[in-house]
């Protein structure tokens, strides 16, 4: 499991662009509280797919477009 900083420092995404992706939904986290807080973690395999969306985000297309080429690259990586 990632926490949020990790997530972003191997995708090569800013921590506001992972709220962004939990926000709308594409990616997801669990919370846990450490100490008076609530942190979030994210799985392992998480890392890859935010990696892919951020390459299509810097290449122009939009947060969705992005999402959904990500999903095809992960599910069929013959193609590209």
């Amino acid at each position: 499991m990632l926490r949020i900083t990790a997530l972003a420092r191997q995708s090569g995404a800013t921590i506001d662009e992972i709220r962004y992706l939990e926000t709308k939904g594409f990616i997801k986290s669990q919370r846990i509280k450490v100490k008076t807080r609530e942190v979030r973690q994210f799985p392992e395999a998480t890392a890859r797919i935010v990696e892919i969306i951020i390459k299509y985000r810097r290449q122009g297309f939009t947060w969705k477009t992005a999402y959904e080429k990500a999903r095809q690259e992960i599910d069929k990586p013959s193609l590209f």
